[in-house]
């Protein structure tokens, strides 16, 4: 039933566009087939090239039940390797450090950053072929700045499915962005697309944010820019603020305030002049998700404990509303309804399940007039924005 409904939705567009049946939300069976055709198939965003800076970076994660580690080797490129040890399958790695080298905790097999095995203790007279017990690689790209892993090997390049977004990253100047935030990852009661619908709408900012977000980037003043099923963005403007929300956002007034970008299945982000603040949402169960937040920058800039603090604020309210929506799709009498115009980059997001998950395209491109002004964008400084590696 809930796969006939997805097909359904996930091929309308504003105007007759409902909410997602409530049953995808809790459903396992349902959750197990986004893993293997979204998760399991697609390119996933993982971090930024600036949150790995050094020789040894890495930043260890799950997707799809499957444990990897992306991590920085002694000649700078990024790689995606398995996390599990080749020999009776612990996981070695966890969260975000520094390693020259990668050791199982259980029996010490030890790594080169490259992923292959160079150590086994005491292994007696049996001969161990390393080059069979190396670790597994995992396709990845870096966009952007953006750093995005898949576990298919026949997964597409990515620059072809971002075409019409380098304007908007070059005109904030993204690929400058080499400072980056401590990541900082939350476990969330609530299923995965709750928290990836709410953070590509400013239509709740009024509500759930009435005395932090509202009064300086009011819902009335969200709008719109471009879209489709791969990826969407809206903004918003800006008005006369609190210090604290000025020294949040760290720019200057534009005629652009900020931008929002969602790149499904799991990343959005808020672009200002010279900063950049992400979300990556990891599904870890049907009714369970997992949150990391960080921010980068062109510039170096101290955060105050009063500045982390109206930062925790406004992610505290957005937890709580998608935990208290999650309770609310338990119902079995009850089914969701129409989706208005603030809504739009919510079908946008619909549209992408539908196309990963039956392979239709339903999307039809939309652009407002506020995409015209960034027509003829300044170009990016710097070197090649687009890498590839494995």
């Amino acid at each position: 039933m809930v796969m006939t409904d997805m097909l359904r939705i996930t091929a309308q567009h504003l105007g007759d566009a409902e909410a997602l049946p409530f049953q995808s939300y809790r459903d396992p069976e349902y959750f197990d087939v986004e893993q293997r055709e979204i998760f399991g198939s697609d390119w996933v965003f993982v971090c930024t090239d600036a949150d790995l800076p050094s020789a040894g970076d890495y930043h260890a994660l799950v997707i799809a039940d499957e444990p990897l580690v992306v991590i920085r080797g002694k000649n700078g490129e990024l790689r995606a390797l398995s996390n599990v040890c080749r020999h009776r399958g612990a996981v070695m790695l966890s969260g975000s450090g520094n390693a020259n080298k990668v050791v199982c905790p259980y029996h010490a097999w030890t790594y080169s950053e490259e992923g292959a095995l160079s150590g086994v203790p005491h292994r007696g007279d049996v001969q161990v072929d390393k080059e069979a017990h190396c670790l597994r690689r995992f396709k990845l790209e870096t966009w952007f700045g953006l750093v995005f892993v898949s576990l298919n090997d026949n997964a597409p390049p990515l620059a072809p499915r971002f075409r019409g977004l380098e304007k908007y990253f070059s005109n904030f100047r993204v690929g400058s962005f080499r400072h980056a935030s401590e990541l900082e990852v939350q476990p969330w009661q609530t299923n995965w697309k709750l928290p990836m619908e709410n953070f590509v709408e400013g239509y709740h900012f009024f509500a759930v944010h009435r005395d932090t977000v509202e009064p300086a980037a009011p819902t009335r003043d969200c709008f719109y820019v471009e879209g489709h099923a791969d990826w969407s963005i809206t903004g918003g403007s800006q008005l006369e603020q609190p210090a604290t929300f000025k020294d949040w956002i760290m720019r200057k007034p534009s005629e652009v305030e900020y931008l929002s970008i969602c790149l499904p299945p799991n990343f959005v982000c808020n672009l200002y002049e010279g900063y950049m603040t992400w979300a990556r949402v990891l599904p870890t169960g049907p009714t369970t998700c997992e949150i990391a937040t960080g921010y980068c920058s062109a510039v170096s800039h101290p955060v105050s404990e009063e500045l982390e603090a109206f930062s925790a604020r406004i992610f505290a309210e957005d937890r709580e509303i998608c935990e208290s929506v999650q309770k609310g799709v338990s119902s079995r009498r009850v089914q969701g309804g129409q989706l208005v115009e603030l809504e739009r980059a919510v079908v946008d997001f619909h549209q992408y399940l539908g196309k990963r998950l039956f392979n239709e395209d339903h999307s039809r491109p939309f652009r407002t007039e506020h995409a015209v002004r960034f027509d003829g964008t300044r170009t990016e400084d710097g070197p090649s924005m687009s890498r590839t590696g494995t």
